[in-house]
């Protein structure tokens, strides 16, 4: 009797490792497949800043930006640069997963509320598209 009891522990100790095992291949292969599939930052991503009106920001939230900012989201600089200062002028950039998130972390570009950005006296909007 006693080796049968032995016996059973063995299998269950062996079918718990199997499982464990087939659970991890699972996660595995499926992340896998989602990394192939997005790429390996995730979704291509572009920022989009349009320069707006004095009129548009009342009861707004406005984070001025300085030039260490720009310096630090060089996406940010480069957007901003190409929107110049002209109302309803707008330009959009590429950029990745990461610099996405940094802005968001750091203004709050990609969130429900994302406030005004300004710089240099000149109010901007911003706008997060994935492809």
């Amino acid at each position: 009797m006693e080796p049968d009891i032995k016996r059973l522990i063995i299998i269950g100790i062996i079918a718990f490792i199997g499982v464990v095992v087939l659970v991890a291949a699972v996660v595995f292969g499926f992340t896998t497949l989602v990394t192939l599939v997005t790429g390996i930052d995730g979704l291509p991503q572009e920022l989009t800043v349009e320069v707006v009106g004095v009129e548009d920001l009342q009861n707004t939230s406005v984070v001025h930006l300085t030039d260490r900012d720009l310096q630090q989201h060089p996406v940010l600089a480069t957007a901003i640069r190409a929107a110049g200062s002209d109302p309803g002028v707008s330009a959009s950039v590429p950029m990745t997963g990461v610099e996405c998130l940094a802005l968001t972390e750091s203004f709050g570009v990609h969130t429900a509320n994302a406030p005004y950005l300004e710089y240099d006296g000149v109010s901007y909007s911003t706008r997060v598209l994935l492809h």
